[in-house]
């Protein structure tokens, strides 16, 4: 989260209770005590900018908080903080002081927080970049580029906790950069100190020559005391206006730096120990198995002011794993990145995204879980007995290119290599033989972007491609050999970026044989085998498809109170991301609208609110209305510091192309949704958030859900959080499977469709426990019980092209036979000349538990020491269990399989 998001940001329901935002714009706070002088109000692109003076010493001083170093008399001080929150404009209630100095290695800053009570400085420990504790804050941004757009920023809180985050675009920010720095902090009578320890290494700039920096770099300040919400800033930054970088001050003095480090190395070894279940055992799959490993990542900093970065077989064993999940749709679930080497400058591979407010079905162009992914073909058969198969595809190796040129060019590449897998595979007869699971496979992505104007416009292209090794005529007849994307935008504002008008074309290919071609034709985000869609050309005998993506936004972006677009996309049939990004469907226009009125400062009712209206109107190419939806919001956070929030949508009954997976037409009943979540004061030691949600269709379908949260801080050290949910489901129109019958109807293809009502029940208790030693050595313990049960009821057979009709097997027509273990065999015209068919038991109950143990030790900046121990346990069952909540908890006492690792890493440089 940016500085620029905060008040917006209080009033959005967070599922785990509330998220403090991190970067310089969060939930602050303040108190009373000596206010000083505002520093004079500055807009971007104004002259009239504070300035500040950093001095260079050729005895640095000593990082432990207490500010008694010779080094920083020499420092000439700047204060005159002024409020941002929640009194806009006005001298903060606090007075900060902060002096810089600098010496041939780092740049050093020296803060002093008076404060008038200073045992009520907030000050709960975490992790590094812990975002949601309650705690007082002081950050540092520098824009060592001089672009006005780019940032670097560093936080502290009283206890010594650090966050770091890369601004970019002026006003948003990459949360997941670390840098490896350091900071030493204390409290005293007077408030609270902080000396910060900056490397110059992990800056980025240019020096002309051996000494001399090229331009004054920015900088500003941002303080929050976290017992009354007030954030301050030193260059003053208003809530209601465009822009956070560009408001930076002017830091001078740097004639004498000189340039950094070029190199740094960062070897690791784990080591680990994995035991499977009874149940996953099998003669390629031990009951217990060691593993060690090696690897590294290697950083150069290249001339105008790049990054190159060098992963070799790099490990994610500390990574939290994905929930469990329960997938009734035909569509792929899309997974966030937890990866640091994916996560680190993934905003300089952003493209596709305009600044509208109210994103549909846009495609995702890069995904970086599609390197490393599971290996996507298993063996199975009847003459299959057991199976060897690494669960994700191991990476040989990674290199990466980012930075952005003091010329304004923002460059962001990447190129990865996966290897080839084989699955061992046993059969009946005692055979051993091995078989393909996943290419050899190279990943390229590389985008280019060049700020013009001072950096209110911009242009860019983007390219990805994907090419696999497909001598293995299994995956050649299911993969396809190469995949590419070339693609083009743009961006220009005006009125200090007030108001913005984007666009964005891309175009996709792809090719492989027909066999492969032919599966991406009849996917389901595609469908071009609809007997119906006369738009549509399906061809079994293709060998390359190719597609395109558009879109048009005009966006008021900033503004004191009204913010808005208008958004125009459109994905055409043959458009195919899913290789190296993430696509939910293809074949749609969509025009969609949003108008949004806020109120960031405190008013007599509410420290923040916000109103908001949003429209989505979407067809197909060839015609059809396929999405219609009008929605809106309100949400406030009150004077008390609780916030609540309340959601309603409509949708008109419109048609559907998706739902019989590759048939006719059907219509999408009218639906209205309805949502509402309340969260108590965040600065309490006990914080509780609760949300309820309920959807409901004219055919009768409907699902309630409700969340809970707990956070609780018994001690500054310690951390709980409970987060139970439960949603039941009941679904009048899921697709079971489709049968080929020369009887039925020809506009459906000779295809009968069966469909069925089913009841879903889902439990789900996330539990969370934190012990923070110090802010470099912490203890994270991650549990989420998880439950899933489906009742199939009423199969049924669709009837009647554009509509939603069915007509029950067994009570409209034909008839049904039980078979045994849930299976019926189903004549669908009784005595007619259709020919029967089966339908197996679809009922289910599943249960799982996702839980991992994390110490982690920060031996030294940019080094550590992990103890990992995760755990997955799971149980499926062909009957319905509807006491889910039951089943969640008893996870526990099931067998599972487990992951004991160690893991030391060492970071080498200046």
């Amino acid at each position: 989260m940016s500085w620029s998001e905060s008040s917006r940001a209080r009033l959005k329901h967070r599922a785990a209770v509330l998220r403090l935002a991190f970067a310089f714009g969060a939930v602050a706070s303040c108190a009373d005590a000596q206010p000083s002088t505002p520093a004079p109000s500055t807009s971007p692109g104004s002259l009239a900018r504070p300035r500040m003076t950093a001095r260079w010493v050729s005895t640095p001083p000593v990082i432990d908080g207490r500010l008694d170093d010779r080094s920083w008399q020499a420092a000439v001080p700047v204060d005159g903080f002024v409020q941002r929150a929640p009194h806009g404009g006005a001298p903060a209630t606090q007075r900060s002081e902060v002096r810089i100095v600098y010496d041939d290695a780092a740049v050093y800053v020296g803060v002093r927080n008076f404060d008038s009570a200073p045992d009520s400085i907030a000050q709960q420990l975490g992790r590094r970049d812990a975002e949601d504790i309650y705690s007082d804050w002081f950050f540092v941004g520098f824009d060592s580029y001089g672009d006005r757009r780019t940032a670097f920023a560093f936080g502290v809180s009283p206890r010594g906790v650090l966050r770091d985050s890369y601004l970019y675009n002026d006003d948003d920010d990459d949360a997941q950069w670390d840098a490896v720095w350091n900071v030493a902090a204390r409290t005293d009578s007077a408030g609270w100190t902080a000396e910060f320890r900056i490397p110059l290494s992990q800056l980025r700039y240019d020096v002309s020559g051996e000494r001399g920096a090229v331009r004054p770099w920015g900088i500003n300040f941002s303080r929050e005391i976290a017992r009354t919400g007030e954030e301050s800033f030193w260059a003053p930054t208003p809530a209601d206006a465009p822009g956070i970088v560009s408001r930076f001050g002017d830091l001078v003095g740097l004639d004498s730096l000189r340039s950094a480090s070029r190199v740094e190395i960062v070897p690791y070894i784990r080591t680990q120990v994995e035991t499977q279940p009874p149940g996953a055992r099998n003669r390629f799959v031990p009951a217990q198995q060691l593993a060690v490993a090696a690897g590294g990542d290697i950083r150069l900093k290249l001339p105008q002011s790049l990054t190159l970065t060098a992963t070799v077989n790099p490990d994610f064993g500390q990574v939290e794993a994905d929930p469990a999940v329960v997938n009734l749709s035909a569509f792929e679930i899309f997974f966030p990145e937890r990866r640091p080497f994916f996560l680190e400058n993934a905003d300089g591979f952003a493209f596709g995204r305009t600044r509208t407010f109210n994103d549909n079905d846009t495609p995702t162009f890069f995904y970086t879980r599609r390197i490393g992914r599971p290996p996507q073909r298993r063996p199975s058969g009847a003459n299959v007995t057991a199976v060897g198969l690494a669960a994700q595809t191991p990476i040989l190796g990674a290199l990466k290119l980012s930075g952005t040129t003091p010329s304004g060019w923002q460059i962001g590449s990447l190129n990865a290599l996966t290897s080839r897998e084989t699955a061992e595979v046993l059969d009946t007869l005692g055979a051993v033989r091995d078989a393909a699971a996943e290419p050899l496979t190279n990943y390229h992505v590389s985008r280019v972007r060049k700020l013009l104007r001072g950096g209110n416009a911009g242009i860019g292209a983007f390219v990805s491609d994907v090419r696999r090794g497909l001598a293995d005529s299994a995956l050649a007849a299911q993969l396809t050999s190469s995949a590419t994307i070339v693609g083009l935008d743009w961006e220009s504002a005006w009125q200090r970026r007030t108001w913005t008008v984007g666009g964005v074309l891309a175009s996709s290919g792809v090719r492989g044989r027909a066999s492969a071609i032919d599966r991406l034709q009849r996917a389901n985000y595609r469908s071009l085998q609809r007997p119906d869609a006369s738009h549509l050309t399906y061809d079994p005998a293709r060998t390359a498809l190719g597609g395109h993506y558009g879109a048009l936004t005009l966006a008021k972006s900033a503004g004191e109170r009204v913010l808005g677009s208008v958004t125009y996309e459109e994905t055409s049939a043959g458009f195919e991301a899913n290789d190296a990004g993430f696509q939910f469907r293809s074949d749609f226009r969509t025009v969609s609208s949003s108008l949004t009125y806020r109120n960031p400062l405190q008013s007599r009712l509410a420290r923040a609110y916000e109103l908001g209206v949003f429209s989505t109107i979407s067809d197909n190419f060839g015609g059809d209305r396929i999405e219609e939806r009008y929605a809106w919001m309100v949400g406030a956070e009150f004077l008390n510091f609780w916030t609540a929030n309340l959601f309603g949508s409509f949708s008109p009954a419109t048609l559907n192309d998706r739902l019989l997976r590759g048939g006719p037409l059907a219509t999408r009943p009218a639906a209205t949704v309805s949502r509402v979540s309340i969260e108590s004061d965040p600065r309490k030691p006990v914080i509780g958030a609760a949300a309820y949600e309920h959807t409901s269709d004219a055919s009768g379908a409907r699902s309630d859900g409700a969340e809970l949260a707990l956070d609780w801080r018994p001690v500054p050290q310690a951390r709980v959080r409970l987060g139970p949910s439960f949603q039941i489901q009941r679904t009048t129109g899921q697709y079971v499977q489709s049968v080929a019958d020369a009887t039925a109807p020809s506009d459906f293809a000779r295809v009968r469709y069966a469909f069925a009502d089913v009841t879903q029940r889902e439990a789900r208790f996330d539990t969370r426990l934190d012990w923070t030693f110090s802010p470099w050595l912490s203890l994270q313990l991650f549990l989420q019980p998880f439950a899933s049960s489906g009742r199939f009821t009423r199969f049924k057979e669709f009837t009647t092209a554009g509509r939603f009709d069915f007509a029950e097997y067994g009570v409209d027509r034909g008839t049904v036979t039980p078979l045994g273990g849930g299976a019926i065999r189903v004549d669908p015209d009784g005595a007619g000349p259709a020919a029967p068919f089966t339908i197996g038991n679809q009922d289910f109950s599943v249960r799982a538990l996702r839980g991992n143990a994390v110490l982690r030790w920060e031996y030294r900046p940019g080094s550590s020491l992990f103890f990992v121990w995760t755990q997955q346990r799971e149980q499926q069952f062909d009957d319905v269990r509807t006491d889910v909540g039951a089943q969640a908890l008893r996870t526990f006492s099931d067998p599972g399989r487990h992951v004991f690792l160690v893991k030391f890493s060492r970071w080498i440089g200046r």
